[in-house]
């Protein structure tokens, strides 16, 4: 009886480390998705700037000369 004991508390060790392993393997991609996220609305923000400063040929008013 005593060896089945021994034998499931090193079972629950074992399992408790895989656990704490999963848990940082999360956080680690919760960072990673975060870093991502802010890198992707920047590229979009930087994006957004450099095509709205360009005006529809429509829009715009013809030189003097013309």
């Amino acid at each position: 009886m005593e060896q089945r004991i021994q034998a499931v508390e090193l079972k629950l060790m074992d399992m408790e480390l895989i656990v704490e392993q999963l848990n940082d393997v999360i956080v680690r991609h919760e960072n990673t998705i975060s870093d991502l996220t802010k890198k992707l609305e920047l590229y979009q923000s930087q994006l957004q700037a450099i095509a709205s400063p360009v005006a529809k040929e429509s829009d715009e008013t013809p030189p003097p000369h013309y």
